[in-house]
């Protein structure tokens, strides 16, 4: 008997709900098959059968949210029974608007709160955290006083309450998962930012001619992403995890590549982009950008360091979020004619300013300024092959 085991869907998440099941109950499954698909705070997903058989059992209907790594189902051989399989872990799963059930026995009452004093719960800290909530201006209904997550939400209701005319749009899945991770970053990430231009002339004049020839579209980010990869090779330790006790250097250059999608934004990653050649990554990010639009993503490969571009939108500079636990970030601004000096003249020459954020936790000034060179000279002297 095989468990089929709900997939880890993106970092930093810890659950997701089951969408619909593709197959039902005593269905015969071949390895390889889409039972089910399932959906995260930040897109959707399928899942497979990993051997041949029946679908002995559902452990969760279609709505239920349930822990990644968790079972929920069970597939086995034809006259196998039911007797074996283990009923559904239920505190590992619940309906979308119902509550878990009650714990059987009461927790003890908290102590009073000394006067003047303010007590919250730690997931009601993490929540103000995330919101941006001063605690002191919100009344606990937890014991002795303490604030309790309902509190917040009731807070942030009276707060935010819109008047009649108001066109009131509520944050999908996806809004909400973005707004908590990128308001965690900005709070809790020490963001320093470095600018660079780059003389992008040649490599354009390369680029266009390189397009027209094969047919296939290039783009400016296409050749930083090459480039970048090969920086972050002299560069390790920016390509890198980072948190408050340690930086993890990462054996591998997996790229993410931010792409605009309905209602939000995902980060699909280009992995071991420093083994890939140009034209392997064209293919590769454009593979990856169409799968995001379609609202999936392959969760199996852990982004290292992610690019983010709004050049195409006329932007010459801005300053990207870092996506944790990455410890850097570039962000590309478009390729535009600008008069510059060369050679003790004045040139108009086709210029691109980079932005790269780094958390200063574990990368410094100097290492992030010398990161950039390297990608500028790599960028002026393009290898195009």
């Amino acid at each position: 008997m095989t468990e089929v085991i709900m997939p880890q869907v993106g970092q930093d998440i810890p659950s997701a709900i089951i969408v619909e099941w593709l197959k039902q109950e005593s269905a015969a499954v071949s390895k390889g098959d889409v039972i089910a698909t399932v959906e995260s705070d930040k897109a959707s997903f399928e899942v497979e059968a990993d051997t041949d058989g029946v679908l002995l059992k559902i452990l969760h209907d279609a709505g239920e949210e349930v822990e990644v790594f968790k079972p929920i189902a069970y597939i086995g051989a034809k006259d196998e029974t039911l007797e074996s399989i283990p009923a559904a872990d239920t505190a590992t799963a619940t309906r979308p608007g119902t509550a878990a059930a009650p714990p059987t026995a009461a927790p003890p009452t908290a102590p009073a709160t000394a006067p003047g004093r303010m007590t919250a719960s730690p997931a009601a800290r993490r929540r103000a955290a995330e919101q941006g909530v001063e605690l002191g201006a919100i009344t606990g209904s937890g014991p002795g006083g303490r604030i309790i997550n309902r509190d917040l939400a009731q807070s942030a209701t009276a707060i935010a309450q819109p008047a009649d005319n108001d066109d009131v749009r509520p944050f999908s899945r996806l809004r909400r998962r973005i707004a908590q991770r990128l308001t965690a970053s900005k709070q809790t990430i020490p963001h320093f930012y470095l600018f660079i231009d780059v003389d992008m002339t040649t490599t354009e004049t390369w680029r266009r001619a390189w397009r027209q020839e094969h047919g296939l579209k290039i783009t400016a980010t296409h050749v930083v992403t090459r480039a970048a990869a090969m920086a972050l090779r002299d560069f390790p330790g920016i390509n890198a995890h980072v948190d408050a006790e340690k930086l993890i250097v990462k054996p591998d250059i997996n790229i993410g590549l931010a792409v605009s999608v309905d209602d939000g934004l995902l980060v699909p990653v280009l992995d071991k982009a420093d083994q890939r050649s140009l034209q392997e990554i064209v293919t590769g990010s454009t593979e990856i950008a169409g799968a995001a639009r379609r609202g999936t993503v392959d969760p199996s490969h852990s982004g290292t360091f992610t690019i983010t571009s709004l050049g195409m939108y006329g932007i010459s500079k801005f300053m990207p979020i870092i996506n944790p636990p990455e410890c850097a970030i570039l962000a590309i601004g478009a390729v535009e004619k600008r008069a510059v000096p060369v050679n003790d003249a004045v040139a108009v020459r086709e210029m691109m300013t980079l932005t790269l954020a780094a958390d200063h936790r574990g990368v410094d000034g100097a290492v992030a300024a010398q990161f950039l060179n390297r990608l500028k000279a790599l960028l002026e002297e393009f290898d195009h092959d």
